[in-house]
């Protein structure tokens, strides 16, 4: 989702005139917590998180998820960071409702040709009866004849509509101070 938000981003940037080059200008408050969560992440769904404790995974997961929240609370006098914490709230509590593991359906793996497990796998598990908070859930798939195949959830959906925005924000942020500048 995230490779799609960042090419729509780019896309709606440059058909509205935006420049890659204003991006150097465009800032957010603690952006650093975004890195330090992603890079979290990272560790914990890597082969590295295999040699640590479930607990300390989940725990992990849901402190990135607190740090990104905490960059969207510093940045909302930017629309897109509040369709993107929309989102990432969405998933955080999805997430935290379901013992640190985001449901996720199991037409939807099937679609997206993810081998479906009783068994967390990386930040999933499978959707049950026991399902808290279903609409919630990874319950869409990019199907598995597509590049990048995967399950996606609505936070998913608004993390990169967000993200789309943002990008698209920042690269017309110079033809906006220059628009400024002439009133």
């Amino acid at each position: 989702m995230l490779v799609a938000a960042l090419l729509g981003g780019l896309a709606a940037g440059f058909l509205l005139h935006g420049s890659l080059r204003n991006l150097e200008h465009f800032s957010l408050r603690l952006s650093w917590l975004v890195i330090v969560a992603l890079g979290v992440q990272v560790v914990i769904f890597s082969p590295i998180g295999i040699w640590l404790p479930s607990q300390v995974i989940v725990t992990m997961h849901l402190t990135s998820y607190v740090l990104l929240l905490v960059c969207v609370a510093c940045n909302l006098r930017r629309p897109p960071m509040i369709v993107f914490g929309t989102g990432v709230l969405c998933n955080m509590v999805a997430i935290a409702a379901n013992g640190g593991y985001m449901p996720a359906t199991r037409a939807a793996l099937e679609l997206a040709g993810i081998p479906v497990s009783s068994q967390p796998h990386n930040n999933s598990l499978l959707a049950d009866a026991g399902t808290r908070l279903g609409f919630l859930s990874d319950m869409f798939a990019v199907p598995r004849w597509a590049p990048l195949a995967n399950v996606f959830s609505v936070g998913d959906l608004l993390v990169a509509v967000g993200l789309a925005w943002l990008l698209a924000e920042g690269m017309r942020a110079g033809r906006q101070r220059v628009a400024a500048a002439l009133y």
